[in-house]
């Protein structure tokens, strides 16, 4: 399968990791026992970004087993053309204050070219997303 079918797949795959990622997410957001450290580059780090990272990753790896990975938190996994880019919370810094402004964001790439793309805010209740040869909602 090739295309915008295929890519209408990818999307659907996407979206119910986004679900997966707004279910972890949403339980950690303001929760009084939220680890959080401190990145080489300063920037903070939750327990809820690894979360999240790793259960995509795993998803992926038993949904989409021959593509690549590359993720904010543990660097890039395989070497395909097709290569899932994960920020499993953009906006970490608000996040770990209780500012409901933060995303996750995951998109896809084939061959180097975004062809599906995923941004979930939960706390805000909104939801972006678009497929090549399907539109964006």
């Amino acid at each position: 399968m090739s295309g915008p079918r295929r890519y209408a797949d990818d999307l659907a795959f996407a979206l119910s990791l986004a679900d997966a990622a707004d279910a972890i997410t949403g339980a950690r957001f303001g929760a009084g026992d939220l680890v959080v450290e401190t990145k080489p580059d300063l920037t903070p780090v939750s327990d809820a970004d690894r979360a999240v990272e790793q259960m995509i990753r795993d998803r992926v790896a038993g949904g989409r087993p021959d593509d690549a990975v590359a993720g904010e938190e543990f660097g890039r996994r395989g070497d395909a053309s097709r290569q899932w880019v994960i920020d499993p919370i953009d906006g970490t810094k608000n996040y770990v204050r209780g500012v409901p402004v933060w995303a996750t964001l995951i998109a896809l790439l084939d061959d180097g070219v975004p062809v599906v793309g995923v941004v979930s805010a939960p706390a805000l209740g909104r939801r972006w997303h678009a497929a090549r040869g399907t539109g964006a909602f």
